[in-house]
């Protein structure tokens, strides 16, 4: 899918920090069956212009995210 949505090279962290990437959309709970219902309100997300998310992939991975404050390198 490509590397995470960051269009202004900023730090990883949580969607309610200013500082944050584009793409730091924070974590999901899934119920037991296995399903997930969520929306999404961002102002840092671009509908439209060079940096629009329109036509990208949203990647679900099985952990949970740090958000940028677990002290990891990565992080």
């Amino acid at each position: 899918t490509g590397p995470h949505f960051n269009p202004a090279s900023k730090e990883h962290g949580a969607p309610e920090d200013e500082n944050r990437h584009g793409g730091d959309l924070g974590n999901i709970t899934v119920g037991a069956d296995g399903t997930a219902s969520f929306a999404i309100t961002d102002n840092q997300i671009p509908l439209s212009g060079p940096h629009s998310i329109i036509g990208r992939a949203v990647v679900v991975h099985a952990d949970p995210d740090d958000l940028g404050k677990g002290g990891h390198e990565l992080s």
